[in-house]
């Protein structure tokens, strides 16, 4: 049995953000991944270039691509300066 909201693991490192239409942009990520409900969610904070990260901030969809080659898809939901913060949008598997 799990209890709710149990955070699973953390992770962090370097990778690519992208969205349609965009350029893809360096990040440095922290990712909280946790079960709710049963089900695998990931949020988090990202840090790259404000410059960068705005055009992706007003993309509703959006991908993470981590150091290790695996991809979250995410929605970028604040940003404040180079600091972006964002929630998992799709299934996460492998976690």
């Amino acid at each position: 049995m799990y209890e709710p909201n149990e955070v699973l693991q953390t992770l962090t490192g370097r990778g690519h953000v992208s969205a349609a239409g965009c350029e893809s942009v360096r990040v440095r990520y922290r990712i909280v991944i946790e079960r709710r409900q049963g089900s695998l969610v990931a949020y988090g904070t990202l840090v790259g270039s404000a410059v960068g990260l705005r055009p992706i901030w007003l993309e509703p969809d959006s991908v993470l691509r981590l150091k290790n080659g695996r991809r979250i898809e995410i929605s970028v939901t604040d940003l404040v300066g180079d600091v972006a913060e964002f929630e998992s949008t799709g299934l996460l598997t492998g976690f």
